[in-house]
Order: structure tokens, then C-alpha cells, then sequence
């Protein structure tokens, strides 16, 4: 029957609360900015588009309406990132081009558990831990997350930031059935998230764009999160979801200051971070990766144009 494809438990609790909220900070914020402009009605249509897609994707009881709301919200996503079209140029096509890398693992997880679970549970636990780091913007895909929010308005990277990107953690909590009993998985998961917030950490320092930066510090969460998903404690990582949501709504409505605290003519910075007692030529070589970013977007950038 229909309805046994829905399933509501603490987790869609959990992700409507949050979503509901960030939903609303949203709305709240494109009428305040974009009411009166061309873009609001085309806004108004995506985020009724995009709770459909959120919806459909929370109350899944299944791999199949899974991946219907998972398109949905994708389509609703890229339509977010494009909302200013004249300015998006090259971003979105990369965004698109790895959402959809996570859509085709998806489906081959789906394929996979249907086909070859008896024979092989590590490959569908793989395929599901690939589409959730896509989504999450995890490792090896860093970059869409910041290059989407860079030209976004401020009302679509709320929902972006919130709560697509933590659609793949919300995949790794409803599929751990599959793989939480095998501990190669879970040790896979740990070292991603842990290889990632470390990453993201020094990439958010180096930033000059508040949503760059917003999009870093967003994804170091995230990667927190996989650990605490991975070594089982659910509950934290769903608080640690919501709390990490409610803040980066927060700094994308109050951007910070752009100079600290000064006293008189010179701004007052005593804390010495690790890089400060690196040798000189050691730390600009640290400073440089952190701003290329590794050489990670750059790579991705040859098969796409720009």
C-alpha cells in the first residue's frame, strides 16, 4: 500500500523540527530581502518545491521514496543556487554534476540491495557512504557547498547549509541497518568525517568570503557528525544537527564584524594559534594549501567547464 512507503520516528522528528525552523528563517529573510524583486515569486515556488522534496525524503520508510524525495529536493536545491541566474555563471553546473554523482549512488545502492545484499553487504554500505559524503560535501567532493553559497542569496544558503547538506547524515542514520554492524564501515565513515573536519577547519581560516567561510565551518560540523554517527551515539548527533543548523542560520542573518576589538590604532590579537610557531617558509606553504584548497576544486574544475 501506499502509505506503508512513510515511516515516522525520533529521526523525522528530529528533521522536521529543524527543518521547519530553518524553513520559516528562510521565508522570513527572502521577504525581507527579495519581496518586491523578480526573484521572489521564482523563490517562493523552490522552497514549496524544496518541503515537498524535504518531506518526502524524512517520512521514507523506503529506498524508493527515499530517492523520490532525494530528487525532488536535488532539483529544488540546484533551482536555489541558480535564483540569481545572471551571477551563478560556472557554479552550479558543479554543484549539479556532484549532486548528481550522488543520485547514480543512490540508485546503484538501491540496485545493489535488491540484487546482491546476500552476496555482498559491504558494496551497498560503500555505495551509501559515497552518496552521503556527496551530499554532505565531504570528502573527495569538498567544493560545492562553499562555491554554491558564494553566489547564493542569503535566504536559499540558509536551507542549503541546514539542511541539503545534512540530508547526508539523515541517510547514513535511516540506512544503519545496513552497516551498523560492520565495523570496516563505520571505521570508514570515522576517518572521513575526522580526515574532513580537519580539512574544512584550516580551509574556513583561510577564507575571505563570510559564506565560504560559513560553508566551511559547516562542513567541519558535518564531518564531527559522521564520528559521532559512526561510533553510534545517534541522539548526539542529531542535537549536534539542530545546534549546528540554528548557528549557521544565525551567521548567515548577523555576518560578524569585519575587524576585531582595537584599542587606539592597533587591533588587540594576544592568542597564538599552532601555524604562529611553525618555521616561516613551513607555514606560508600551509597558508597556501589551505587557500588552494589542496588542489581539490581545481581538480574537479578540468572536467567541467567553467
Amino acid at each position: 500500500m501506499f502509505w506503508s512507503d512513510f515511516h515516522f520516528d525520533g529521526l523525522t522528528l528530529a528533521y522536521l523540527t529543524t527543518g521547519f525552523a530553518m524553513t520559516l528563517l528562510a521565508v522570513w529573510n527572502g521577504h525581507r530581502t527579495l519581496r518586491g524583486h523578480k526573484q521572489w515569486p521564482r523563490f517562493v515556488c523552490t522552497v514549496v518545491f524544496f518541503c515537498t522534496g524535504y518531506g518526502l525524503t524524512i517520512f521514507s520508510g523506503g529506498l524508493k521514496t527515499l530517492l523520490l524525495g532525494w530528487e525532488v529536493m536535488g532539483i529544488a536545491s540546484f533551482l536555489l543556487i541558480i535564483l540569481h541566474r545572471e551571477s551563478t555563471r560556472g557554479i552550479s553546473a558543479k554543484a549539479f554534476f556532484i549532486y548528481r554523482l550522488g543520485d547514480v549512488g543512490l540508485l546503484l545502492a538501491m540496485w545493489a540491495s535488491h540484487h546482491l545484499w546476500r552476496e555482498n553487504t559491504s558494496l551497498v554500505s560503500f555505495l551509501l557512504v559515497a552518496t552521503a559524503s556527496m551530499q554532505s560535501s565531504q570528502l573527495p567532493f569538498f567544493s560545492w557547498l562553499p562555491q554554491a553559497l558564494e553566489n547564493a542569496s542569503t535566504a536559499s544558503a540558509i536551507l542549503l547549509t541546514t539542511l541539503t547538506a545534512q540530508m547526508g547524515v539523515f541517510l547514513l542514520l535511516r540506512t544503519s541497518p545496513f552497516w551498523e554492524h560492520q565495523v570496516s564501515v563505520r571505521v570508514l565513515i570515522a576517518l572521513l568525517g575526522l580526515a574532513g573536519a580537519a580539512m574544512a577547519a584550516g580551509f574556513a581560516r583561510a577564507q575571505s568570503s563570510v559564506k565560504r567561510r560559513i560553508a566551511y565551518i559547516s562542513m567541519a560540523h558535518t564531518g564531527l557528525i559522521f564520528i559521532e554517527v559512526a561510533a553510534g551515539f545517534k541522539n548526539l548527533a542529531l542535537m549536534h544537527i539542530a545546534a549546528n543548523a540554528f548557528l549557521n542560520a544565525y551567521r548567515l542573518l548577523v555576518p560578524p564584524p569585519l575587524v576585531g576589538p582595537i584599542v587606539g590604532e592597533r587591533i588587540v590579537s594576544n592568542n597564538k594559534t599552532w601555524e604562529d610557531r611553525l618555521p616561516k617558509k613551513l607555514k606560508y606553504t600551509v597558508y597556501m594549501l589551505y587557500t588552494k584548497e589542496w588542489g581539490l576544486y581545481s581538480r574537479l574544475s578540468r572536467y567541467l567547464r567553467q
